[in-house]
């Protein structure tokens, strides 16, 4: 009996792509997991070696399969690489702002903060302290402060317990991170608007760790609000005008 796929040849590609996407999702594949090898599909859907790694190489691309020389192809963890490249391109593209994509990241990070409250754990509440005071002491240190910046947020997004919050944050912050280094160069080291920042990251750090849901979401609304609009603002006029 014969087994092979019908497959039009202006789509080969394309349709393995599919067939592998589908054969994932029926058979339950879990990161780590291997599909089958080249020389497998060659056998199984009769098409061409060439064909079977364009198919291949795409859904690497996507960040769906890993793939390493001389190994069975897996099932790749999710993560924010291939966001961060769309994202990237939209922006660089002028198909989206600084400002909007700032605008989404608020409402998540809003959110976040609420769930982490509810959901975190000592160990995360240890590390979001731990991060606050590299914020505090790292605060004239515009390169060194956007990290531990990025970090405390992303202590947050994990500890909500939701997969996605922490990954969708880690492709929008690789976005912003120009624009509120740019806007924190833009302060001139200002005592009063650097200690504000870090008086508002505290506030979010206290009401996380006190499970205060409700303190934790307006909390992190003020740091929106004052702190990171401003950078953003004063960023992008830093921009225009180099």
């Amino acid at each position: 009996m014969d087994t092979k796929m019908p497959i039009q040849s202006h789509t080969l590609s394309s349709q393995i792509k599919h067939y592998v996407l589908d054969m994932i999702s029926q058979q339950q594949l879990t990161p780590g997991m291997a599909v089958p090898s080249e020389v497998k599909l060659i056998e199984e859907l009769g098409v061409s070696r060439g064909v079977i790694r364009e198919a291949y190489r795409s859904l690497s691309a996507l960040g769906i399969l890993e793939i390493k020389s001389g190994k069975v192809p897996r099932v790749k963890a999710f993560d924010s690489s291939v966001l961060e490249l769309i994202f990237g391109f939209a922006i660089a593209s002028n198909q989206v702002s600084v400002s909007q994509i700032l605008s989404v990241r608020q409402w998540l990070e809003i959110g976040s903060a609420g769930m982490a409250a509810t959901n975190g754990n000592e160990e995360d509440f240890r590390q979001l302290q731990d991060e606050m005071k590299q914020i505090e002491a790292c605060i004239f240190d515009a390169e060194k402060f956007i990290q531990h910046d990025i970090n405390f947020h992303l202590i947050i997004a994990r500890a909500s317990r939701n997969p996605l919050s922490a990954i969708l944050l880690q492709s929008l912050h690789e976005q912003l991170r120009r624009s509120i280094h740019a806007g924190l160069e833009a302060q001139s080291g200002t005592d009063a608007e650097r200690k504000q920042i870090v008086s508002l990251h505290q506030d979010i750090c206290d009401c996380v760790c006190a499970k205060d849901a409700e303190g934790a979401m307006k909390a992190m609304t003020n740091h929106f609000n004052t702190a990171v609009n401003s950078l953003i603002e004063k960023g992008e006029k830093a921009n225009d005008g180099a």
